[in-house]
């Protein structure tokens, strides 16, 4: 899914296949706590994705914040 910017519609089936936390990977947000959990986990999966950090917080859908806060 990668692309110069970031796809602004998710589907569900799609948030789940690409921003949810694996079991492995939930390790690596164990110890973080609060703004800077839901920070890292943002970065690291758009990474993932994009195989790049966003330039800025409007990379990142509003829906895609609220499935990975959950």
């Amino acid at each position: 899914c990668s692309s110069d910017l970031m796809r602004k519609n998710w589907t569900e089936d799609e948030l789940f296949a690409n921003w949810l936390f694996l079991p492995g990977e939930q390790q690596l947000i164990q110890n973080k706590r609060g703004a800077t959990r839901i920070g890292f986990a943002l970065l690291f999966k758009f990474f993932q994705i994009e195989s790049r950090f966003p330039l800025g917080p409007h990379e990142i859908p509003a829906k895609v914040v609220q499935f990975v806060a959950q």
